[in-house]
């Protein structure tokens, strides 16, 4: 799975993450107190507004902080109602139909069904209880003031703070439900959908290619190969054994179990469900460093020309690797050996037979000593998964003669020192006596072909462990579109204390929109977008003038790059204040690739979600307070 940011360790995270959030909410707090002050000065003097300003900060800190709990649940339940009476069942009913009717429209024969079926009820999922969210919040405070039911409830011993909180409470409550009752529904979509089997017939559908009888060859003698019947648009190569054991090679992702048996001397196979559709993979990814062709180590390797830079390349026939060093690497976690997957690019710079695939090596490394061994010469085709399996035990024509060494700048006395070292000879080696030093061990790989290249990031080579649970992974990946919920329904509560129902619900959908497009706004902001800033693009628009071409150097477009400049400075604390709903997507992608969400991407987005939660909750609570109504 490709990622490009990845998500830093919580604890590693956390310390600086708190003190900018602690630096930006002062910034923002004595902002709002100038502003607050600038005001009170124009319309109560400066010796009233000062006065004014210091008792509403005294008293607003004391109820922020002395409501009640009964009270703020009393709220919750209030707008739980609420919504209830505004038919949040119909957002359900409108999943449910689409989940009746996408099987229609999902193509079953696609390379990866279970990514296409994932992907599709999450965007669903994410469209639907956003929406619900944008409705429900924008327009639940409004209506209250519509149908004057709010002077009902200031008259009472409620608080603003137990008002605020009972609405984002009960609203995320609601969409909670919601999001609990697609998720187990889109589980049973999925799987179904996945579901199926094959006809294998061992007459019409096996070709015998051993006459010998198979009592009397080795079991593992491929004596029948040929392929199942079409189901779900593909079919599965299969290869029967001398043992009578058949094989289902895997294809789209998954494979099938075979079961044989003979009835009157008809051999009959059953195929059983698919396997391996869904999955929720543990990877444990190492620390990616390139070796150049002189032997020096270098963090990125060729770039090949390609736009995309997320991954580096190493020239084929060549000393050059893509070196991987992972730590924590056990005899009780791995007693059977490393299993590796890897998706690695294949760069061709002349096509050749195009049928013929890039042959590539994989070696195991001490990390110290520079001793190592060739586990694997194999078959490489651009972004295919190829998994294989480093053994325990090497024989010593697989390890190399003289060590492999990285050169590193400035430290020629320990290479020359290691280049020297003859290393003993051994007629076996294990790998976590020969290779393994202090739980750190290093996976190098090599392209084979002259003059075509192999790239890979770092994320692109990791080891499997133990796969977690499928139901409660998929169930996971649903932490994200709630994550996204309760920011979106935060902000809407905020505009609703003060904007009309219409333009909350407006204001609200710009922060959707913006908070999916950070990136660009951002890019905007810094004036770092083709075209110019906002100014200047509307100039280049208006005058039709291309997007790579200088303006002219005229008065008018100094002028607009100024307000440019100026305007840069603005958006770019807004662009700042935005949250980003695509980080969120991690989640998604996580179940639809097949891997599993760790803790530590859920705490970091958790923590994120509340440091705008929070923020949001306060300074909707301080507008409200200050209403009429509220007083």
């Amino acid at each position: 799975m490709i990622l490009e940011n990845p998500i830093p360790p919580f604890l590693e995270w956390i310390g600086p993450a708190v003190l900018n959030w602690l630096m930006a909410v002062v910034a923002l707090s004595l902002l709002a107190c100038v502003i607050s002050l600038v005001i009170l000065f124009i319309y109560k003097g400066v010796k009233r507004g000062s006065q004014g300003l210091a008792s509403g900060i005294a008293e607003a800190w004391k109820e922020l902080f002395h409501f009640s709990w009964k009270r703020c649940f009393a709220m919750a339940l209030l707008a739980i109602r609420e919504s209830i009476r505004k038919k949040v069942v119909v957002i359900c009913v409108v999943f449910l139909i689409l989940l009746m009717f996408a099987g229609w429209f999902l193509d079953p024969g696609s390379k990866d069904p279970a990514r296409l079926c994932a992907s599709f009820v999450y965007q669903t999922t994410t469209y639907l209880v956003l929406l619900l969210a944008l409705f429900l919040s924008s327009l639940s405070l409004p209506s209250d003031f519509k149908s004057k039911t709010i002077y009902t409830i200031v008259t009472k011993p409620v608080r603003s703070s137990e008002i605020v909180l009972g609405r984002i409470i009960g609203i995320g409550a609601i969409g909670t439900g919601v999001l609990l009752l697609m998720a187990i529904c889109s589980y049973f979509f999925v799987s179904s959908t996945l579901k199926h089997t094959h006809v294998l017939n061992d007459k019409e559908d096996l070709t015998q290619i051993v006459e010998e009888d198979p009592s009397t060859l080795p079991s593992d003698t491929v004596i029948a190969k040929g392929y199942t019947r079409l189901a779900n648009g593909h079919k599965h190569m299969v290869e029967k054994y001398a043992d009578g054991s058949v094989r289902v090679y895997e294809e789209n992702g998954h494979s099938h179990a075979v079961e044989e048996s003979s009835e009157g001397g008809i051999v009959r196979y059953k195929v059983g469900s698919s396997q391996g559709s869904m999955q929720a993979k543990v990877p444990i990814y190492g620390k990616i460093k390139f070796r150049n062709a002189d032997g020096f180590e270098r963090e990125r390797g060729i770039n090949v020309g390609e736009e995309w830079e997320y991954r580096s390349y190493v020239a084929g026939a060549t000393d050059e690797a893509i070196i991987w060093t992972f730590e924590d690497i056990t005899s009780e976690r791995f007693a059977d050996g490393l299993p590796v997957e890897m998706t690695i690019s294949v760069f061709r710079t002349h096509m050749g037979n195009i049928e013929e695939t890039i042959m590539g090596a994989l070696y195991v490394r001490n990390p110290v000593t520079g001793l190592i061994a060739e586990t694997h010469v194999f078959n490489s085709e651009k972004y295919t998964t190829k998994a294989l399996h480093i053994p325990v035990e090497f024989d010593k024509s697989q390890v190399k003669d003289k060590p492999w060494l990285v050169k590193k700048m400035n430290d020629k006395s320990s290479f020359e020192a290691l280049s020297q070292t003859e290393l003993p000879r051994k007629d076996t080696y294990n790998l976590f006596e020969d290779f393994v030093v202090d739980g750190k061990v290093e996976i190098w790989l090599q392209c084979i072909n002259d003059q075509q290249y192999f790239g890979a990031a770092g994320p692109d080579l990791y080891l499997r462990a133990s796969d977690a649970n499928v139901f409660f992974n998929f169930v996971k990946g649903y932490l994200g579109v709630w994550q996204q919920m309760l920011i979106l329904i935060s902000f809407g509560v905020l505009f609703s204390t003060f904007l009309s129902g219409p333009v909350a619900m407006v204001s609200t959908f710009g922060i959707l929109i913006a908070g999916f497009c950070k990136d660009l706004f951002l890019e905007i902001a810094h004036l770092q977008a083709l075209g110019g800033g906002p100014i200047e693009s509307f100039n280049r628009l208006v005058t039709h003038e291309n997007m790579m071409v200088d303006l002219p150097n005229t008065f008018s477009t100094h002028l607009g790059q100024a307000f440019d400049r100026i305007a840069s400075a603005f958006l770019s604390v807004i662009g700042l204040a935005l949250p980003s709903f695509s980080d969120f997507n991690y989640y998604a992608d996580c179940v639809a690739n097949g891997y599993n969400i760790p803790l530590n991407s859920i705490l970091v987005h958790l923590v994120t979600t509340l440091s705008f939660v929070i923020p949001l909750f306060v300074a909707a609570y301080v507008i409200l307070r200050n209403r009429e109504v509220a007083k």
